[in-house]
Order: structure tokens, then sequence, then C-alpha cells
């Protein structure tokens, strides 16, 4: 047997017994090994295997897969730029700390430096945004031990308990690349533990303990009494203890709820339907700035949100991460998991009356600005539509820019049985099509239900070539709704969307491209529709929910209009809250 192929072999093995279910792949000749021995595991249902010929879609993909199920996928690919595809992916699971093994092949030693085909310096190309990087030198011999321990000590760190998130391993192979063996089954001088037990289990104890409230507060000061005014901010967030703990927190002392949509949060019981609106009214916020704020997560979507942040007399940042999110800087105290209600309390009714009726202003508001409009669909109209759409046991994928504002400001209270996920590390338009095919692979393979992601025009065609996918592979039920603007739509509502720098706008912000969405998703054999108005579309979405990948297509208003609406809605929700 080829050292490459046995150390192919094993590395294989020892994914598979670390816990490892879903590998994707990208094609190439120096990762051969890895391809012919993973074909064998899933010939024997050892694995479920994707292949993609876009190692960027790839990347995204596996990490989709990992957002969904906490399990590290794996994605491989060959030597050379094909490594380099995969940074994107890797950042993002870097900040949103989503388990990832990266396992690029390499040639070996005497071929680096030198000049020689497709070889580039891969050892550490990935930078800080790994949590632990290999450099695996190339078989000379046979060193399962040194193969194994180097897989599972990766695969628990991908995992860790505090901090997952991406690791590397750099694997060269030198040839034989392949022979007959790499297919067959593992010759016993190669196998790994009795009872197909990881060759390093990782057994460490780490957790986080919730505490009182009461107690959190005397760590800064041993006089302090828990405020009556206090308001809960939950951004991007992996633990589901928190969500249960936000709404109990939020009940015992009467503090409203402002989530973000992946914060999942939007069903406590406290929870503000348009909290980013009743946030950008200055007034209502000069007369209600919260003695404490508790974020909970990565917070900071809203710009409204975090000037109360801001302004609040003390702020309590919920999250277990090192690198803690805090961007208004005004964090008092760190802690890792939500805390619990004191024993006792003052507690103050017309604190969450006054947001209660702001809340519902607003929405009165929405309605009336919202529901007048005849003409062609606004992204906030299709945020809403969409979300209405979602049933009890569904995922709802979002995109960044405006698709993710327009779902928290206005459709919120329609996911509060619905996973709501998104690329929210860096919150990129890259890979946003990949990251929601494998999330919606890994939700379904867990017995959950139709996946739905709501994305922008040019997220879509930036990321399309993530239905190019073989066709004896598997597909999820997932309804991809692209609301179309012909540009980027979220520069308008930005300063730079004001009339003195409208002479240049089109031309460095809006770039309108003319892509025919349609057409571009069907060039890929995807089944498309267009749809013009909300009960096409929602018709459309629920005729879609349980059968295989479909595309449909909104054109949405102008960039220009929207940014308009937008605005009379803010008008409307500020003249209605401060009557």
């Amino acid at each position: 047997m080829a050292p490459s192929v046995a150390q192919a072999l094993v590395m294989v093995d020892e994914l598979i017994v670390c816990g490892v279910t879903d590998v994707v792949m990208g094609v190439g000749s120096r990762s051969a090994p890895l391809a012919l021995a993973l074909a064998s595991a899933e010939d024997r249902g050892d694995i479920r295997l994707h292949v993609r010929v876009d190692e960027r879609v790839a990347g995204f993909v596996a990490l989709g897969l990992g957002k969904t199920t906490g399990v590290p996928a794996a994605v491989v690919t060959t030597s050379g730029s094909s490594v380099a595809n995969l940074l994107p992916a890797v950042v993002e699971a870097h900040e949103s700390r989503i388990p990832l093994v990266v396992l690029t092949a390499d040639r070996p030693d005497r071929l680096r430096n030198v000049g020689a085909n497709q070889v580039i310096t891969q050892s550490g190309i990935f930078g800080s945004f790994t949590r632990l990087a290999v450099d695996m030198e190339a078989a000379r011999d046979l060193r399962p031990q040194y193969w194994r321990s180097t897989v599972a000590r990766c695969v628990a760190v991908a995992t860790d308990s505090i901090d997952p998130g991406p690791v590397h391993i750099n694997a060269a192979f030198d040839e034989p690349l392949v022979d007959e063996s790499v297919t067959k089954e593992l010759p016993p001088e190669l196998a790994g533990r009795p009872g197909g037990r990881p060759w390093t289990a990782d057994a460490r104890l780490v957790a986080g303990m919730s505490i009182q409230v009461d107690e959190v507060l005397a760590l800064l000061d041993e006089t302090a009494v828990v405020p009556a005014r206090g308001l809960i901010v939950v951004g991007d967030h992996d633990d589901d203890d928190a969500v249960d703990l936000v709404d109990e927190l939020s009940d015992a002392l009467g503090w409203p709820v402002v989530s973000e949509p992946s914060g999942r949060s939007n069903g406590a019981n406290l929870s503000l339907a348009h909290g980013p609106l009743v946030c950008d009214d200055p007034m209502f916020v000069q007369r209600h700035v919260p003695d404490i704020v508790v974020t909970v997560g990565r917070v900071g979507l809203y710009r409204s949100v975090a000037s109360v942040i801001a302004q609040a007399g003390m702020h309590v940042a919920v999250d277990s991460r090192s690198s803690w999110s805090d961007p208004t800087r005004t964090a008092d105290l760190v802690l890792a998991a939500v805390p619990l209600p004191p024993s006792e309390a003052d507690t103050d009714p017309q604190w969450w009356a006054a947001w209660e009726r702001a809340d519902l202003m607003a929405a009165a508001a929405v309605e009336t600005v919202l529901g007048s409009r005849h003409s062609s669909m606004s992204g906030m109209e299709v945020a809403r539509t969409v979300a209405a759409c979602l049933g009890e046991g569904s995922q709802f994928f979002l995109g960044s820019s405006s698709v993710v504002r327009h779902v928290g400001s206005f459709a919120g209270r329609s996911l509060t049985e619905v996973e709501v996920l998104g690329n929210r590390g860096t919150s990129g338009i890259d890979g946003c099509v990949s990251t929601a095919w494998g999330a919606a692979l890994g939700f379904q393979s867990l017995g959950g239900g139709p996946s739905v992601a709501l994305i922008g025009d040019e997220t879509f065609w930036y990321d399309s070539n993530a239905l190019a996918v073989p066709a004896n592979e598997q597909r999820p039920d997932l309804v991809i709704v692209v609301a179309d603007n012909n540009g980027a739509g979220i520069f308008s509502t930005l300063e730079q969307g004001e009339p003195a720098y409208s002479r240049y706008f089109e031309r460095v912000f809006g770039v309108p491209m003319g892509v025919q969405i349609a057409s571009l998703a069907t060039s890929f054999g995807a089944s498309v529709c267009e749809v013009n108005d909300a009960d096409e579309l929602a018709t459309a979405v629920a005729a879609r929910l349980s059968d295989g990948v479909h595309v449909i297509v909104v054109r949405t208003c102008d960039r220009g209009v929207e940014a308009e609406l937008l605005t009379s809605v803010r008008d409307a929700v500020r003249q209605a809250i401060d009557v």
C-alpha cells in the first residue's frame, strides 16, 4: 500500500470515528487519495459526501452544515489557489464560532518554494482565523498514530465547548497518490482504537454557570440594587439555554426584549415586534433611557438599538467568547451566561407599559404606511410576507444587508417557532446561498422541516455557483426567495444615499448589473418562478416548501422609492409614539 493511500484512509476513518458525518469536497488531483477514500466511505454508508467544483461554495456548504448540526463538516480541497478560495468561509466560521475542519492536500516539502506547478504556501494561509493549524508532513512509511492523533485533536479543538471554530489540516501527499487499496477496507495494521472510539477522546469539562442578577451587580458594587428600568438586547448567538433564560429574566423584571432575528428571542413574552423602530424615536428614547441594558451574544445590527445601549446607565454583556461583543465599548461587566432573576426585586409596571404602547403604536403606523401601497412590493413587504409563510419547525436563512434588517424591524414576531440563522459573523454577501444549502441539509438530516432563504439579488448572483450540484446528490427542501431591486439597496438608506451624493450613487454604490435572476437560476437547472405581489409570493412559497430546491424571484420597487418608504415608516412611527 502506497504511504499516501494509507495516510488518506486513516485520516478519513478517524474523521468518521470522531463523529464527522458530512464532507464537502472540491475536485482536484493532489487530493485524489482523499477523494477515493471518501467515495469508498460513502459507498459503505459511513459518510455523506458532497462534491462541488467551486471551492468557495464548498466551504460555505460545510459551514452551513456545521452551523445547523453543531457537528463539524470537513471541507477537502486540492493544492494551490483552491485553498485560498476557502478563506471567506473560514473567516465566517471563525467569527461565528462554527466548527469546521479544513483539510487541504499539498505537495511534499521538496516541491515547495522551487516554482513547482500548482504550489503555493498553504501552511498558515488562514492566519489568525483558525483555532489550530497543522502542517502534516508527507507519508514515507506507516504512521497511523501520528495521522489519527492529529485528526482527533483537530476535531476536538473545532468543537471546543467554549470557543468552537475552524481548524486547518494541511496534509502533504507524495506520489504515488493512488493504488487499488484506496477503495478497499482498512487493513488491521492501520486500525484505530477498539470499539470505534476516537484516538484521543476529549473529556475536558468546561461550563458556564448562571447566577442571579443581583449577585452579578454586586460584583460591581456591593450596595447595588437591580434597577426596575431595564432592557434586554439579544444578538446572534448559539446558546440554546439563553433563549429560555432571557424569557425568564424579562418576565421576572418586566424588562422589554429587543431581539435580532437570529437571536431567537422574538417569542419571549415581553419581546417587542418593532423594537428597532421604537428605538429610532429620539423623543421616546430620551424619556425612556434604561438604567441597565443586558446584551446577549453578538449585537450591532441596528444603529438605533446601539444608540440606546450606549446611553444606558449600566451595560452587562453576556458572551462566553474571549473576544466578547461590545461594539459600543460600554460594557461594565461581561458574563458567560444569562443571569437568573433575583429572589426579590422592585419592578415598575409603567416601564413595560410604556414600551408595549410604543410597540403597538409602531405596529399601527407600519400597517398604515405599508398597507396603503398598491404598487410594486418593497423589501419590507417581502420580508413580512415570507416570514408569515413559515410554520413551526421550519428554518429561515437570512441574507445580509437590507434583508435581515427588514425582517427584524417588520416581521420578527412571525418567527417565534422558527429557527432563524444567517452569516452574522462578518455579515458578508459571499457564500449565503451555499450556507443556506448546507444549513438546510443539516437541519433536515436532524428531522427538521422545510427551509426558506431570503436574500437580495446581488447576494444571489454572487454565490449562484451554489446551484451547480451533481445530479446524483441529495437536495434539501429549500425555497430561495430573491428580492430583486437590481443593485445594493442597503446603501440607499445610509448617508451615501442622500441627495448630495446622487450624481455618483449608482456608479459606486447602487451598481446595477441588470442580471436576469430567473434566467441565471434556470441556467443551473433550478426550478424558478417570478411573482409580483404579496398574494402571489405567499402562494408560491407555500406550494414549494416540501419539494426540493426552488428559486422565487420578486421584482421589488426602485431602491430610491424603498428608501423614501422606509423614511415614511420611521416618520409615521415617531408621530404615533409621540402623540
